[in-house]
């Protein structure tokens, strides 16, 4: 086990990789070592300049550890996600089909859009799930290594423009050729099904825009408009189907094998080495604590980025209510890509390296935190202003397990905070 005196030895085997190097918060955590940080075998860079392909460490045990993790990525945790998401789809597209049934037959149709509502509702929580997964092309094009924005094709909140929504469901041109890639993703997603399903008779637009200014809102009456709702919400329903194909189709050994990309194994890794795709997936754990705890939880709370008490409107899924129960899936999707799924996660990582503590301390808190959210009855929206304890004690538990992912996993293991977390100290 490392002592004090073998803090500079350590320090001075990181290596440079992909042309940076690795974080100052490493060095920062060699001094929490000295101070009794339990730090058993850390996986430590090789001393020479790392060359393209190569591994990164030193040990041939944590290769072979570190490669299973990232073997697992793909097949154990990310297909499986979206697979389910997929399948999620396919119950939204059923229920969209019986929406529409009763609305052409004339009949009452408030059962069957309630119908349709739970099944998106469903969908939604599957993909929460996959929210933690935006590695490679779901990622950002702009922060994430071959990242291709498909995430923001299924779902770009807080990206969303509900008036914008409505003109579409007026204009009714989402079929024509090319729509989806020449709108703005604030105008389709998951996000603008949730007001397509849940919006009441009026639109969500200013009196001066075109839909109200020149009355064609009005000129389709409550029946016209849920025609076109129903119309818009299976276009919007297929869209995300195609977009799932895509992603599961690229991270399968069959198709774009970027499965095999992240674990090194095929030829055209756009990775340096193993420890920079080890860091990607640690970049999409990191989701729980720029996304869930700051996003979706604190800045509600007036925590951060709200200049007033607190900042409802800030929260996710307003009209739908179901804003903890995405945290619920939000924390299942980081604990799926932790533990690796059915197959090696970054828990047998730490084992393997004398962590096994640290392991069951993450898994522990991330277990009791679903508890919380799960068994948070009241949305984050309405919480911070009738329940403010509540929602507060939900923070509480996620702050928990992202606490000991930015900080004891870290050093440990030697990766990197996302660039756009690294100033993040609460």
């Amino acid at each position: 086990m490392p002592t004090a005196s073998t803090l500079e030895t350590l320090e001075t085997k990181m290596v440079r990789t992909a042309g940076s190097t690795l974080s100052w918060l490493t060095v920062a955590g060699l001094g929490a070592m000295a101070v009794g940080l339990k730090v058993g075998c850390a996986p430590i860079p090789q001393e020479d300049e790392a060359k393209q392909g190569e591994s990164a460490y030193e040990d041939e045990e944590v290769v072979i550890a570190v490669s299973n993790v990232l073997a697992d990525v793909g097949p154990q945790v990310i297909i499986p996600s979206l697979e389910a998401f997929s399948s999620a789809l396919g119950g939204l597209d059923d229920a969209i089909d019986s929406w529409e049934a009763a609305h052409s037959a004339g009949q009452d149709t408030s059962t069957a859009r309630s119908d349709a509502q739970l099944a998106w509702a469903d969908a939604m929580m599957a993909w929460q799930e996959n929210e933690v997964l935006q590695i490679g092309p779901a990622g950002s094009s702009l922060s994430a290594i071959a990242g291709s924005d498909l995430r923001d094709e299924v779902y770009s909140w807080p990206t969303i423009n509900t008036c914008r929504v409505d003109q579409e469901v007026v204009a009714a041109v989402w079929d024509t050729d090319g729509w989806f890639e020449d709108n703005l993703v604030n105008s389709y997603g998951l996000d603008a099904l949730e007001h397509v399903l849940y919006g009441g008779d009026a639109n969500d637009c200013p009196s001066q825009v075109e839909i109200n200014s020149e009355g064609s809102w009005d000129a389709l009456g409550p029946a016209g408009v849920e025609t076109n709702r129903i119309a818009f919400a299976r276009a919007l329903t297929d869209h995300a189907g195609s977009v799932v194909d895509d992603l599961i189709a690229q991270w399968s050994p069959t198709g774009g094998n970027f499965s095999g990309q992240l674990d090194m194994t095929a030829g055209n890794s756009p990775y340096f080495n193993d420890q920079e795709a080890l860091n990607a997936v640690f970049d999409g754990l990191f989701y729980l604590e720029t996304v869930t705890k700051d996003r979706k939880i604190a800045q509600p709370l007036g925590m951060v980025e709200c200049s007033l008490e607190t900042c409802p409107d800030d929260s996710e899924h307003l009209e739908s209510g179901v804003s903890t129960m995405a945290i619920a899936a939000n924390l299942r999707g980081f604990r799926r890509l932790f533990s690796g799924g059915d197959g090696a996660g970054f828990d047998d990582l730490l084992v393997q390296l004398g962590h096994a503590d640290l392991a069951e301390d993450i898994l522990t808190k991330t277990d009791a935190a679903i508890d919380v959210a799960e068994n948070t009855d009241v949305p984050v929206h309405t919480g911070v202003v009738s329940d403010t304890a509540t929602v507060e004690a939900l923070h509480t538990a996620v702050k928990a397990v992202t606490d000991l992912l930015k900080n004891d996993l870290v050093t440990v293991l030697s990766l990197e905070v996302p660039a756009e977390a690294a100033g993040d100290n609460d």
